[in-house]
């Protein structure tokens, strides 16, 4: 299903602003704002999350790129370039001369009906995210099935974003077990879909649906009138067996080795 215009802003801002308070509010990340362009990163050499983002159009896209470069300089750290939709073109003779790899692009993903209780739920036990020893399994799933770095979950996923107030973190409990994880992220009317993830040994048995139907019926209770994620390879199928559609993605450049 093809965005208009509006919903498509929309849904872009919930990219950049979650992206930006979620890297931010970890130990260390910051998040920098300007008209053209946003910086956001959370202080782990990891790509995937030191992102500089082109957000408008520039005559001047050299100008704008080292900006970002002397900041992950600065602060030694790997990054990539990602653009709002149909912005790289005046970018790309520049990201080929300096060295930019093309990889993997973020799988932007949309739902316009939101659902009023969560149908997919049948062996997860779902619960919101309330309390330490919850969001201690919320920080382990999370970074096992990101890959992420032995010991990063707490570092990443703190009590700082489990407080901002347009955020609800849900976790699944299998046979008691801490299995999958989903955020709700609200800006608006958009209800913004991050952190999903089940651990291997509890994959192949729908909880994706379940653990992701839970932020979608979160937001629908708080007004949001459609939601947007952006899909791993793996969850992608997943999601589109829920009714998601994919209007476009997000082209996605990492710096030079």
């Amino acid at each position: 299903m093809k965005l208009n215009k509006i919903q498509q802003d929309l849904v872009d801002y919930n990219y950049i602003v979650s992206m930006g308070l979620l890297t931010s509010n970890t130990i260390s990340g910051e998040y920098f704002e300007s008209y053209k362009f946003s910086i956001y990163h959370h202080g782990v050499p990891d790509r995937r999350f030191n992102v500089i983002f082109i957000k408008e159009n520039t005559a001047k896209p050299e100008k704008l790129l080292l900006k970002g470069e002397q900041f992950f300089a600065s602060r030694n750290l790997p990054f990539r370039v990602s653009f709002k939709y149909g912005l790289e073109k005046d970018f790309l003779p520049v990201l080929s001369d300096k060295g930019y790899q093309e990889k993997r692009s973020d799988i932007a993903m949309t739902l316009m009906d939101l659902p009023d209780n969560n149908i997919y739920q049948k062996d997860l036990n779902i619960k919101r995210v309330s309390t330490a020893e919850e969001l201690a399994d919320f920080q382990e799933v999370a970074e096992k099935s990101y890959s992420l770095p032995l010991g990063v979950g707490p570092y990443a996923i703190t009590e700082r974003i489990l407080n901002l107030p347009d955020v609800e973190m849900f976790i699944g409990y299998a046979a008691e077990q801490p299995a999958s994880i989903s955020m709700l992220f609200q800006t608006g009317q958009v209800a913004g879909i991050y952190w999903v993830g089940t651990l291997e040994k509890f994959r192949n048995r729908g909880f994706g649906k379940e653990i992701t139907a839970a932020p979608l019926v979160a937001g629908k209770k708080r007004g949001c009138t459609f939601a947007s994620l952006q899909a791993s390879d793996m969850g992608r199928p997943v999601y589109e067996k829920m009714g998601f559609d994919n209007p476009y993605n997000y082209r996605s450049f990492h710096s030079p080795e």
